[in-house]
Formats: C-alpha cells, sequence, structure tokens
C-alpha cells in the first residue's frame, strides 16, 4: 500500500486489528489456532484502505466504518481461504494454506466461521444498506467464481465475456467498500454511487493483474502459488487476447498445449513465453491501466478532503503497478 495513503488511515487499521483480534479469540484452543491462522494469510488491507480513505474524503470515520472494515477483511480472507482449496494451492502469505497445513475440511469450515462473523459484525453497525451491500457483494462473488467454473476451457471467450465474468469476482467487495466508506459518513446517494462505480473499476483492473501476476509473478515475490489459471484452464485476458490475434496454426498449437493430460512446468513456462512475445500480457497491463483511468474520472465530481483523495489515487496507482 501507498506510504502516504497508509498514513492517513495508520489508526484506523489498527483499530481495525484490534476488533479483528477481539472478534476471531475462541475459547477452544484448536478452533483459536485455526482461526487466529487466518490473520497470517489475510489480505493487504486494501479494501478496508478504500472503505477508510472513501470515509474520510467525504467526513469523519466512526465506530461503523471499524466494524464494515472489519467485516470486509474477514469476507476477503475466507474468500481467499476457499480459492486456495479450489485450486489447490500450496502457499498464500509464504506461509502453507489451510488445505496444507490441515485439510479442506477445515478450510472450507475456517472460511464459512470468517462469514459469520462479518455478517454478525455488519449488522451491529445498524445500517441496511450496509447489511445488504455486503451480501450482494458476497452473493456476486460466488456467481462469478461458478460462471468462471463453467467456462473452464472456454477460450473461444469474448473480452466483453471475460470482463463480465471477472466483474463478479475481485469487483464487488472492492466496490462495495468504497461504497460503505462513504455511506457510513452519509454521503448522499450520488457520492456512494460514484465511490461504487470507483471500486467497480478497480475492482477489474486489480483482478487483470492478478491473471498477469499468475503467469508472469516470481513466488517469493508473490507469496503464493503461482500459474494455478493455466493448470486449471482457466481462460484469462492475456491467453484470450493471444488467441484471438493468433494464426490458424498458433491457435491449434496453443490450445493443444494447454489442454495436454500432461500440462506441467515446463508447458506453463511454454505458454508464458507464448503470451511475453506476442505483446498479450503488456495488452492485458494496458487494459487494467485503461480502467484505473475510468475509475478516477468520478474523483473529480466528489468534493471532499484533496489529500485523502490524492491517497485514492495513488491507492488506484498501486493496484497496476503491484507485484504480488
Amino acid at each position: 500500500m501507498p506510504a502516504d495513503a497508509y498514513r492517513l488511515i495508520a489508526s484506523e487499521i489498527t483499530a481495525m486489528e484490534a476488533l479483528m483480534r477481539r472478534s476471531l479469540a475462541h475459547a477452544d484452543a484448536f478452533v483459536d489456532e485455526i482461526i487466529q491462522y487466518s490473520m497470517q494469510i489475510g489480505g493487504k488491507r486494501l479494501r478496508p484502505a478504500l472503505l477508510f480513505l472513501a470515509g474520510k474524503v467525504v467526513g469523519s470515520i466512526t465506530e461503523q466504518h471499524i466494524q464494515a472494515a472489519t467485516a470486509i477483511e474477514f469476507v476477503h480472507t475466507a474468500t481467499l481461504i476457499h480459492d486456495d482449496i479450489l485450486d489447490g494451492a500450496s502457499i498464500r502469505r509464504h506461509l502453507a494454506t489451510f488445505n496444507v497445513r490441515w485439510n479442506a475440511q477445515i478450510g472450507v469450515l475456517a472460511g464459512d466461521f470468517l462469514l459469520t462473523k462479518a455478517l454478525d459484525l455488519i449488522t451491529q453497525t445498524g445500517k441496511m444498506e450496509g447489511v445488504r451491500a455486503l451480501t450482494q457483494a458476497c452473493k456476486q462473488t460466488c456467481e462469478g467464481e461458478l460462471r468462471q467454473i463453467g467456462r473452464v476451457n472456454g477460450f473461444d471467450m469474448s473480452t466483453e465475456e471475460y470482463l463480465q465474468i471477472i466483474a463478479g469476482k475481485t469487483a464487488p467487495l472492492l466496490a462495495c467498500s468504497a461504497a460503505l466508506g462513504a455511506l457510513y459518513a452519509e454521503a448522499d446517494s450520488a457520492t456512494t454511487e460514484r465511490f461504487q462505480f470507483f471500486g467497480q473499476k478497480l475492482g477489474l483492473a486489480f483482478q487483470i493483474i492478478d491473471d498477469v501476476l499468475d503467469l508472469v509473478g516470481e513466488t517469493d515475490t508473490a507469496g503464493k502459488t503461482l500459474k494455478t489459471d493455466l493448470v486449471h484452464r482457466k481462460p484469462t485476458l492475456p491467453l484470450i487476447l493471444y488467441l484471438q490475434k493468433a494464426t490458424e496454426a498458433e491457435h491449434k498449437e496453443m490450445l493443444e498445449r494447454i489442454r495436454r493430460n500432461d500440462f506441467d512446468a515446463a508447458s506453463a513456462d511454454w505458454v508464458v513465453e507464448r503470451l511475453s512475445e506476442s505483446g498479450t500480457i503488456d495488452a492485458a497491463r494496458k487494459t487494467a491501466q485503461h480502467l484505473v483511468e475510468e475509475a478516477l474520472e468520478p474523483l473529480t465530481e466528489i468534493e471532499g478532503d484533496s489529500d485523502v483523495k490524492q491517497a485514492l489515487k495513488e491507492l488506484a496507482q498501486f493496484v497496476i503497478s503491484r507485484k504480488k
């Protein structure tokens, strides 16, 4: 996270993490060990940061913001745990995933536990609009994952369909984060909708960069298992763009390589090399940059603290420049 952005919300992040610890403490030693482990593999605090900065642009941070940010971070961590099970990943934040350290059963239940904690916290804010927004984001995220699974091996996918699918993955929770920041700061509906648009576009850019990093990232830097999209034959933007511009022979060779039953690390490296040489990885990055530019447009229409708005812009640029 950019240093200036973190500096503006350091006390709020600290308060949120304290609430996380209090909420997750459990009297049973085994349950406590499992749930506390989730805090170590959690996210970059991007979603809480977005929520707090949106709130600070238009008003003051309240206890409702702290509760909502904690709820969102619990939901995000739950999705990470469940994603690792679905992908068969072994590393997350340089640590063993739940399915490796324990097993998939415990991972599923740990994720479900965090989701129930999130619902408990968001209801404590006392705003039904907040409850509806978070539950809707959860629903959309599940729908996005199901749609993606339904299109495994669907390499004929258009760019538009790809964007529709990822609009239901990372984007809903980022959109919800920005909108809740404004909502709990008592912003008007137009302002809240602008922040939601900002978060939605930012989420699309985030997912595209995630897809790129899954191909070209370094495991030591990313701290997680990479190239899982290729292994599971998930269409991602660099590959979709490659197939759209490939010759008939290149198209056939690429699909034959990806669909082989003995697809391995060497095969994945071959695919990445073809994508890099074709320029489609760079093209995907440019698409993410364009989405960030679209995300930033509504900020010009929002009146509020200019320093905090600048921090939001830096946060948006961080999304596409990150290495993990």
